[in-house]
């Protein structure tokens, strides 16, 4: 007979790929944070808009939760609940120590951060500072953006137990092709893989011989960062093709 401990992870499992609403704070009240803010709520889910204007935030006080203040100071952040989001969009525009300080304060919070860079150059400082994607508003907009952390993998996490999460991801770039012996997931990434979903076939339990093909989703286990860096394997051939 199965224990409560497996009965639970079953449960899990079947919790992943149905999403529900999530919490995603924008930061930055201009056009590309307002085309994410507009685009995240016509998906059902619900925006935490914050802006140093009050004028900006006029427009969506009666769709979502607005808060006026400065990224820059994490007390500001604690008190508006930055904590319980489920991920960021750093959207802040020419000020490029208001949009660092605004990564690193997030990421001290352990969220994922997608954020908008002025140029490659700064692009480079927001990857050195921890941000978990980072766009470019002459190539990507805001709905884009929006549109990209709506399918992201990093929104179908599923917390097991203490720091121990589970995610599905749908297979694509480095993660295909390629034996669960050859990934070596746990060395390099400190995580593994519980199954491997293919079609209407379920491979579980899995062995190292089995081999990730493209359009497989794979059930990945281990803590937060660990996942969020495997997901980024697949999610940055999504960012390049789209």
């Amino acid at each position: 007979m199965a224990n409560n401990r497996t009965l639970g992870l079953l449960g899990n499992i079947k919790m992943i790929g149905k999403r529900n609403p999530k919490t995603i704070a924008v930061i930055g009240a201009g056009r590309f944070g307002t085309g994410a803010a507009e685009e995240l709520l016509y998906n059902g889910h619900r925006v935490l808009l914050i802006d140093r204007d009050a004028q900006l935030l006029v427009p969506f006080a009666s769709r979502c939760h607005t808060a006026i203040g400065d990224a820059v100071n994490i007390d500001f952040l604690v008190e508006v609940g930055i904590k319980d989001v489920d991920a960021v969009i750093i959207a802040i525009g020419d000020d490029e120590s208001a949009c660092n300080h605004a990564v690193i304060n997030c990421k001290d919070f352990g969220l994922y951060v997608m954020a908008k860079a002025k140029d490659a150059v700064h692009g480079k400082i927001l990857e050195r500072l921890g941000a978990d994607l980072v766009v470019y508003p002459e190539r990507d907009s805001g709905v884009r953006l929006a549109r990209l952390l709506t399918r992201s993998s990093v929104l179908d996490m599923v917390e097991l137990y203490e720091n121990v999460f589970m995610m599905e991801i749908s297979a694509s770039g480095d993660l295909v092709n390629k034996t669960l012996d050859q990934l070596d997931l746990p060395k390099y990434y400190g995580c593994q893989v519980l199954l491997i979903l293919r079609g209407d076939k379920t491979l579980f339990p899995v062995s190292a011989t089995d081999k990730v093909c493209d359009g497989d989703r794979i059930v990945v286990q281990g803590p937060s960062e660990s996942l969020q860096k495997v997901a980024r394997l697949a999610e940055a051939v999504r960012v390049r093709s789209s």
